[in-house]
């Protein structure tokens, strides 16, 4: 018998006779029970999910950002790619192609040691391109990093499908600078071979043909022809820069300048590439980019220098275009600028010299008229300032001070930095020292203070003022704050034989950035060239500890601490490297050295010979290493040869610890 419930259960038909108010209250109740619960749990959702979310919004716009930079690039607008790279540096630091960015946009305006960093930092996140790749090999070739470069280009070389010419190009730099002229050379003509080879990839394997050749060799001719080939064809991309390098070849000393030096500014570089690029500024930062828009002016002023300078070289085969071809070509490009046509007519008066009066007259009336350059450029300053400042270098350097200072007058020359230190390198020009005191010392112009100081200095030694110079120099330290403003200051003292200044500027610029492998090789070489043997030892170190792989580092370091009397198991570590050093770069007379010196260490005379076997010299040798190899052809017997060798080092610069190893065959 079924159980019987103990109350009556209500029917689910039943309706519910609660109060309506009730009913809706208990909606209500249970509507934000669940509410609550949702909302906590979206809460600690948002809680957890925040930092990713927000954190990938900014990598988007920071690769966006970094987008836009390289766009700019691509359009040569340098300001503002470096700002796009320090916003998308900003928004997210941690984001490879921020890095990127910031990384070519110092690639591309000549802040190569920055640069360098960069990119290490981007082949350490594995995230190099080809191109980057390419940008990492020019910063590191620049800034001495052979072995760094080495290791891109065999990356480039092992990519898949095979190198492009460029990419050949780089490996026939990189085996030069590697001592190895055979491999660089076949490299050089596998691009001059290669269908694929664009005009500048040609060219500058040209260019290089002709660094590792004789001019009286055929590959010399040819790799001539090819320039002479690209120099006569103006559609050609490479046509102007073929056109410079013919006249800079074929140039010859200029009429004597008044005064001798008449240029206050640095030293120029080699000629600059036509397609725009930015030079490096002293006044910018290392990650910030150039710190104003640079003018292609300031290449072509710089460059002026180097064509002067220049000296004949003998005439090879297949030499066929003229200098008046050469300036012709010039004077009609459709993409010369101004320094191209005053470098034309800077052919035609070494051409003619009688005539050289007139072509500075007509120089003068074509581009140093505000009138006419105010029309012809239709109100462009830029374009107008360009023009001036090209001409007024022109002139300087020909040795026209005056000239200068008529189309350049203070009140012209006062508007910006670039205008006042080319109405400056007049004065220098007409020796008139005192002006350019009183111009600098007034700071009533447009002049970087670090520059400002270093100018002083060498007005206040050409007026006698040791003291005034020395106090100069010391504010330049003290107001060069970046490793660029460091640089230019190191090189400039050096330039002007105040080399302890510069190896202060060195010493500072490696306490900002400890990888400045520039400033580590200037203090290097200050070391070497003033016979510290030990002071060049602990810098050579230091150098090894900062870059471990660079092979030819090493080998310096092991070859003076050899010098410095080191054997027994120094000497043996060295000539293990050595030997690896020398089977792969067998022209390197600094990797024999080492090995016959550490042989000689040891007390294996006749290995330490064996160390020079199968290489002849031509001139061009090292005297450290030919002092190395004197020595050992005494204890072998050769005394003959050694001593004719040592005869003639005599005059060479030499170590005190090499000019000791040839002393016994002087006597």
């Amino acid at each position: 018998m079924p159980r019987q419930p103990s109350r009556p259960v209500a029917s689910k038909e039943e309706p519910d006779l609660r109060p309506p108010e009730e009913i809706r209250a208990g909606r209500i109740r249970r509507f934000v029970f669940l509410g609550a619960i949702a909302a906590a749990v979206l809460g600690v959702g948002i809680y957890f999910a925040a930092r990713p979310i927000g954190g990938a919004i900014k990598a988007w716009q920071s690769r966006r950002l970094a987008r836009e930079a390289f766009a700019l690039i691509d359009q040569n607008k340098w300001n503002e790619a470096a700002a796009r790279a320090r916003d998308a540096y900003a928004l997210r630091f941690t984001e490879p192609e921020s890095w990127r960015a910031v990384a070519r946009v110092a690639s591309r305006t000549g802040q190569l040691a920055s640069a360098l960093e960069w990119w290490k930092k981007i082949d350490d996140a594995n995230r190099l391109t080809v191109e980057d790749r390419r940008d990492f090999i020019v910063a590191a070739v620049v800034s001495g990093e052979i072995a760094v470069a080495a290791k891109q280009v065999e990356a480039l070389l092992a990519q898949p499908g095979g190198p492009m010419p460029i990419d050949i190009v780089w490996a026939g730099q990189v085996a030069a600078r590697q001592s190895n002229p055979e491999l660089a050379l076949d490299y050089a003509q596998r691009v001059l071979a290669d269908n694929r080879a664009k005009p500048y990839d040609v060219l500058s394997a040209a260019t290089l043909v002709l660094s590792l050749t004789s001019p009286d060799s055929q590959p010399y001719a040819d790799a001539w022809q090819q320039i002479e080939n690209a120099a006569r064809d103006p559609k050609n991309p490479g046509s102007l820069e073929a056109l410079v390098l013919l006249a800079n070849e074929k140039a010859v000393p200029p009429m004597p300048a008044i005064g001798g030096n008449t240029s206050l500014s640095l030293e120029s570089t080699p000629a600059p590439s036509t397609t725009p690029a930015a030079p490096p500024s002293v006044a910018g930062g290392v990650d910030a980019g150039p710190t104003s828009q640079p003018t292609p002016a300031t290449q072509y002023a710089d460059t002026l220098t180097l064509t002067l300078a220049a000296t004949p070289e003998p005439v090879a085969v297949g030499r066929t275009m003229s200098l008046t071809e050469v300036a012709n070509a010039l004077e009609n490009h459709p993409d010369a600028r101004p320094y191209h046509k005053l470098l034309a007519l800077e052919l035609r008066a070494r051409q003619d010299p009688a005539l050289a009066d007139q072509y500075v007259t007509d120089a003068v009336q074509r581009f140093g008229n505000s009138a006419s350059l105010a029309q012809t450029y239709q109100g462009n300053a830029e374009l107008a300032d360009e023009t001036l400042i090209a001409l007024a270098a022109w002139l300087n350097n020909i040795g026209r001070p005056a000239k200068t200072l008529e189309v350049l007058p203070q009140a012209r020359a006062s508007q910006r930095q670039d205008l006042f230190l080319q109405y400056l390198n007049a004065l220098v020009g007409l020796q008139r020292w005192n002006e350019i005191k009183d111009h600098l010392m007034s700071e009533r112009f447009p002049i970087e203070p670090v520059l400002q100081h270093m100018y002083l200095a060498v007005a206040q030694t050409h007026l006698g003022s040791a003291t005034g110079a020395t106090n100069e120099w010391q504010r330049a330290l003290e107001v060069a704050k970046t490793p660029e403003k460091l640089s230019t200051l190191a090189k400039y003292a050096e330039q002007n034989s105040a080399n302890d200044i510069a190896d202060a500027a060195y010493a500072g610029a490696i306490k900002i950035d400890p990888k400045n492998r520039e400033a580590y090789t200037g203090r290097l070489r200050f070391a070497l060239a003033a016979g510290k043997t030990a002071d060049a030892q602990t810098i050579a170190a230091e150098i090894i500890q900062v870059w471990p792989d660079d092979a030819g580092a090493r080998n310096q370091d092991a070859y003076l601490r050899l010098l410095l009397g080191a054997s027994g198991e120094q000497a043996e570590a060295a000539e293990r490297e050595a030997e690896v050093l020398v089977k792969k770069e067998p022209r390197n007379w600094f990797a024999r050295a080492t090995l016959g010196l550490a042989r000689l260490r040891l007390g294996r005379d006749k290995d330490a010979l064996a160390a020079f076997r199968g290489i002849k010299a031509t001139g061009n040798e090292p005297p450290g290493a030919l002092a190395v190899r004197a020595a050992i052809l005494a204890v072998n017997g050769h005394e003959e040869g050694a001593r004719n060798d040592a005869l003639l080092l005599v005059a060479k610069p030499l170590l005190p610890e090499e000019r000791a190893l040839i002393a016994p065959l002087l006597q």
